[in-house]
């Protein structure tokens, strides 16, 4: 991950030369889990996770992006910088759509409508909305620090960090929705959810893991920004793969090993992989009616 010179008065694409041994290891990992993943949902039919796999293939495709800036060095340009910025970006927002779902599908394999704060219903339109405004708010951004002078670059940073900020505030809203589930359901619990064989607390930890490296990205990414062009952080890539890629990519395969398709066999039954994420089994429970969440 070698640096190269650069002057702090003009925007820079990089502050370094984009390794491309990372870039090609993080573009490996991703499409093993990716491809795990494509293939425990053919298998399970979890619709929900159809965004954590386009995320999956977002990040991998956005890697390719800084191997081919990284050819470019020192004289990059904007065409694969923004192909690796704008989907590094993307992917998370992706991610988090698939965890508002599945908890949407907790509260009503357990009966817990009535301890929601919000219901499950218009959980994941609500957070999704979010997610949606913070991303486009964050690509306007973007689009401005890319016209090439530092006025530019001093406004866009600026929109980029409110979209950021954006995205943080409606993740800890949806963190905050999900701790309040929990407390209520712990005091006051539905005969559903204590039922055996109904391990939903495993399905929840999975989401509150999923959530935590979510928010800690999201956090490392606003102070990256915050930091300005010729911040430490952003001209150090080492930062970029250990608080973004390896990050994502533990939720990727986090939700391998604890597959979200427990949650739809609880509350419709069908096949899904047990604790490990290779062991598929099939579940027989009474499928509820009207129409599912999304």
């Amino acid at each position: 991950m070698g640096g190269i010179h650069t002057s702090s008065d003009v925007f820079e694409y990089y502050r370094y030369t984009p390794s491309i041994p990372a870039a090609a290891t993080f573009i490996a990992l991703f499409s093993l889990t990716t491809a795990l993943h494509t293939y425990q949902i053919a298998r399970t039919r979890t619709w929900i996770l159809l965004p954590l796999v386009l995320g999956g293939y977002c990040e991998s495709i956005g890697y390719i992006g800084r191997i081919l800036s990284s050819f470019q060095a020192p004289n990059f340009t904007m065409g694969p910088y923004l192909l690796q910025s704008f989907l590094t970006l993307l992917a998370p927002a992706l991610f988090a759509a698939s965890i508002y779902m599945c908890l949407g599908r907790i509260i009503r394999a357990t009966d817990g409508e009535a301890l929601s704060l919000i219901r499950p219903q218009r959980l994941t339109a609500l957070f999704v909305t979010g997610d949606i405004l913070g991303l486009a708010i964050q690509g306007a951004g973007a689009g401005v620090m890319t016209a090439g002078s530092l006025a530019d670059f001093y406004a866009g940073e600026k929109v980029v960090i409110a979209g950021l900020a954006a995205l943080v505030a409606s993740f800890g809203l949806f963190v905050f929705v999900a701790l309040v589930f929990d407390i209520r359901m712990r005091r006051a619990p539905t005969a559903r959810s204590s039922e055996s064989g109904l391990d939903w607390r495993m399905d929840l930890r999975a989401l509150y893991i999923g959530s935590a490296l979510i928010f800690v990205r999201s956090i490392f990414r606003l102070v990256e920004y915050s930091q300005g062009n010729s911040g430490w952080l952003i001209e150090h890539e080492w930062t970029f793969y250990v608080f973004d890629s390896v990050l994502m990519l533990a939720v990727m395969v986090l939700f391998n090993v604890l597959h979200p398709s427990h949650v739809k066999a609880l509350l419709h039954g069908g096949w899904y992989f047990e604790k490990g994420g290779w062991t598929i089994v099939e579940a027989q429970v009474e499928k509820t009616s009207g129409r599912e969440d999304v």
